[in-house]
């Protein structure tokens, strides 16, 4: 019973830090008149969400939020832009496909497909990436590319969960005031950092394996 009830008040604080970080998010976004203030309020609750995860000892949460908030509003501006329009951009180039001949739709809608979903992997890693990395903007597309690419399995499973969050949404629009962006993150977070420390784990296993390479072929000369 003292488990159960434990158990019970560890998920009931989950939720409430949740509900708390999503309503930080908000005000954050409308801090930015909303269209400029919602992707630097995402960078910042995914590098303190991610933090969070990395890190036993506690941390000043909201201060470490606000100073992301400040430091990376241009740069999150770009990445939030740069999702923004390219979403536009394929949606209005399907909407031209309904203009063109058969076998043009056909040829022109596969390659469009594959563009879809390259913008989908890379639109769902760029934050984690962006939080996890201090690497340049165009290194965080590239990133997200090719890992989202390299682990598949992941990729789908984030793109699965993003959607039945969406479909869950719909069915209790309730849920959005309290866990519109912060639930999604922290299931994003998780799967992208596992993914992150098997890469630095493969990395970590190379470097070893280039070391002993390079101490056999000094005991050869």
């Amino acid at each position: 019973m003292h488990k159960f009830s434990t158990g019970f008040y560890e998920v009931f604080e989950k939720l409430m830090n949740l509900a708390i970080w999503n309503t930080i998010w908000v005000l954050h976004t409308l801090l930015g008149l909303g269209i400029f203030g919602w992707a630097p309020a995402t960078l910042a609750l995914f590098s303190v969400l991610r933090k969070s995860k990395l890190e036993e000892n506690e941390f000043p949460k909201m201060k470490t939020f606000f100073k992301i908030y400040k430091s990376e509003f241009i740069r999150a501006n770009i990445i939030g832009f740069f999702i923004l329009f390219g979403g536009l951009s394929i949606f209005f180039s399907f909407y031209t496909l309904l203009d063109m001949d058969m076998w043009l739709q056909v040829s022109f809608g596969a390659l469009l497909f594959v563009v879809f979903i390259l913008y989908i992997i890379v639109s769902l890693y760029i934050f984690p990436v962006a939080a996890h990395y201090q690497t340049s903007l165009k290194e965080h597309v590239r990133y997200s590319l090719m890992i989202g690419l390299a682990y598949l399995p992941q990729s789908f499973l984030l793109a699965f969960l993003v959607v039945l969050i969406g479909f869950i949404y719909q069915a209790f629009p309730g849920l959005i005031l309290f866990y519109l962006v912060s639930f999604p993150a922290t299931l994003m977070v998780s799967i992208a950092l596992h993914v992150f420390q098997k890469i630095e784990e493969s990395n970590r296993k190379a470097d070893v394996m280039e070391g002993k390479s390079h101490s056999l072929a000094n005991l050869q000369q």
